[in-house]
């Protein structure tokens, strides 16, 4: 394909635009290595009816839909305006509580108000977790892709 086709391409990707983590535009381009753990299996592992709980940058809410959390008991964070403005018109419906964001390190929630708070991919203070997690609240998190700090991973290996 000649660069002005692909210029043609792009330009019709960008008119059509994206919400929330909807990347099946993507499908046939993207590579993904297996990785070594599963986060929705951890963050089910944890869940419960009575557990108040938190998704922190929560794009448009599909995978926190996906885990069929407790209703009432559930909140989300979103920064980017457009994937906030989805997800008020469509996490209502499900029990979930949405807050537009714009700084991780000062989160809209009284103290010691969540059990659980999951986190993937999505920037975050540990003094700001420490303040809105109940004692004894667990964080999970997902912060990197299967390539990276391979270094780092192979040294850790050999301890």
């Amino acid at each position: 394909m000649n660069r002005e086709k692909f210029r043609e391409a792009w330009k019709k990707e960008e008119e059509r635009g994206f919400q929330g983590w909807d990347f099946s535009l993507l499908t046939e381009r993207m590579e993904e290595e297996e990785l070594p753990w599963d986060y929705k299996a951890a963050v089910l592992a944890y869940m419960s009816e009575e557990r108040v709980m938190l998704d922190m940058g929560t794009g448009g809410g599909e995978f926190l839909r996906s885990l069929r959390p407790p209703r009432g008991k559930t909140y989300a964070t979103e920064a980017y305006p457009p994937n906030y403005e989805l997800c008020r018109a469509v996490l209502p419906a499900y029990g979930i509580e949405v807050r537009l964001i714009s700084d991780d390190a000062s989160l809209p929630f009284d103290d010691g108000s969540f059990d659980l708070v999951i986190n993937r991919h999505e920037a975050y203070s540990v003094q700001e977790l420490n303040r809105i997690l109940k004692p004894g609240g667990l964080f999970i998190t997902q912060q990197v892709g299967g390539q990276n700090n391979r270094g780092l991973s192979r040294w850790l290996d050999l301890r």
